[in-house]
């Protein structure tokens, strides 16, 4: 029996993290913007340029693997759009969680890292469960962090490069941000753990070939992977128009107090040694907390992967130390931990569905507001990009493009230019350079609480209590 023990709490770990998931959709679980564009773009089955106006150097779909796997689980299974987002959330989240439970010796340190990381910071962990294929960038950094061992060695090299190649290539071709993956080399750096950065640099540059010839350009892929995080992070102009993983972040003080007591711990038991905070893991750690002031997405997607990584490693020390391996304790500790992480990490979600105040829009997919909506080759004009993720969710194929949608760097500069100052005034001299662009089968739909938009040039209907639709006087109603 006591030869079982290790099996037995691993297999107790995986189960019961294996369910967050599960209960996570079972509580009626929606995440509220890109997991619902990425899944009415597969089941659209047209390119962006069909369902946005882009500016015409963006020649390429952003997530092109990720929108592949998406479709051929529509296509080969009918599965719908909302059937695609709960795909969505259950693969990543255990993209994420499950490989920590069967990489470490004691699969319930990872548990109680998990558990105890959701409590000190629950924002992060909420943004693990968007369904977004961002997390699969996420999971393979723990995966990396969880693996590195004290030096490489150089008879298996050409093994490691092979793997690395194949994850990195996968990853980078599902989410292409693949150049943030300098951060964990420059890490290596920091740390003097220069083989090891040398070793990572080139599986991710044989990596970045492989996600090229699946995408089918190398070249375009390359070039169109950088020219969208530039878009997104490099244009001038308000944050207003920057998503909230693009702003500052504020360190999570909470975490860090979690970071103190585990190196306050190690030393009191007088198991202090170097190694603790000199690890590339470690040094990912604070280069992403402290990147994390200019950009939370730093902090969040690689910095608190990384700490997570290094707290479960932590944990793993400790109970090695003092929970022999085949000790019956081991599987009320297990069974402990893991329903501490499934209970932590699935309450923050209990009830969070788009609820009728937070999908405004929502009469506009009714057959009576037709005539609201453009006609065929037209343009949908707003000040509100939960229109764009709302409506593009419930009509995927529907014949017209949208001028706002996920990512306003990708708008065209005059139509983005316009955009920022509706942000800033939303005056109706602000819209005009819209007004005067509409055709007749165009509309401009805006929330309005004061009655019909004071925007004379424009007929306008009444679609809800806040919502209206505004056409030219030749838009006559489909």
């Amino acid at each position: 029996m006591k030869n079982r023990i290790p099996s037995l709490a691993r297999g107790l770990v995986v189960v019961l993290l294996a369910f967050v998931p599960l209960r996570i959709l079972a509580q009626g679980y929606l995440p509220g913007d890109d997991a619902l564009r990425h899944a009415a773009k597969a089941v659209s089955g047209k390119p962006w340029s069909e369902v946005l106006v882009l500016r015409p150097e963006v020649t390429m779909d952003s997530h092109p693997g990720w929108h592949a796997l998406l479709g051929l689980v529509h296509r080969g299974a009918g599965v719908d759009a909302p059937g695609l987002v709960a795909f969505s959330v259950a693969l990543v989240l255990l993209a994420l969680l499950l490989p920590g439970a069967l990489l470490l010796r004691r699969p319930e340190a990872w548990a109680l890292a998990l558990a105890a990381f959701a409590t000190l910071e629950p924002r992060i962990p909420n943004r693990f469960l968007s369904g977004r294929p961002f997390v699969l960038s996420v999971a393979l950094l723990v995966f990396l962090c969880l693996r590195v061992a004290p030096e490489p060695d150089p008879r298996r090299w050409w093994r490691g490069l092979l793997v690395l190649a194949v994850l990195f290539g996968l990853v980078a071709w599902m989410h292409p941000s693949w150049h943030l993956f300098l951060l964990p080399v420059a890490a290596c750096l920091l740390a003097r753990r220069f083989h090891l950065a040398a070793m990572l640099a080139t599986g991710l540059g044989a990596g970045v070939l492989v996600a090229g010839v699946l995408h089918g350009d190398v070249i375009e892929f390359v070039q169109q992977s950088v020219l969208h995080t530039v878009l997104a992070l490099g244009l001038p102009g308000p944050a207003s128009t920057l998503a909230i993983e693009f702003l500052p972040g504020d360190g999570s003080p909470s975490l860090l107090l979690g970071l103190a007591a585990l190196l306050l711990w190690r030393a009191v038991r007088g198991a202090w040694k170097p190694e603790a905070v000199s690890s590339p893991v470690f040094a990912l750690a604070v280069l992403g907390w402290l990147l994390g002031f200019l950009v939370i997405r730093f902090w969040s997607d690689w910095g608190v992967p990384a700490l997570l990584a290094w707290m479960a490693v932590e944990l793993q020390d400790a109970l090695e130390a003092h929970v022999p391996e085949r000790s019956t304790g081991r599987l009320g500790l297990a069974a402990v931990a893991g329903l501490a992480a499934f209970l932590v990490w699935t309450s923050n979600t209990r009830g969070q569905r788009l609820q009728p105040a937070e999908r405004p829009y929502q009469s506009l997919t009714a057959p009576a507001s037709a005539p609201a909506l453009p006609g065929p080759g037209g343009i949908l004009y707003t000040d509100d990009m939960r229109l764009f993720f709302e409506l593009f969710f419930a009509q995927p194929r529907a014949p017209w493009r949208y001028a706002v949608g996920y990512e306003p760097g990708l708008m065209p500069a005059d139509d983005l230019a316009t955009f920022r100052r509706v942000l800033a005034a939303r005056t109706p001299a602000s819209f005009e350079p819209w007004v005067r662009k509409m055709g007749s089968a165009d509309r401009l739909v805006l929330k309005s609480t004061e009655g019909r938009p004071p925007i004379p040039a424009l007929e306008w209907t009444q679609v809800s209590q806040t919502v209206w639709s505004g056409r030219t006087a030749g838009g006559a109603a489909r």
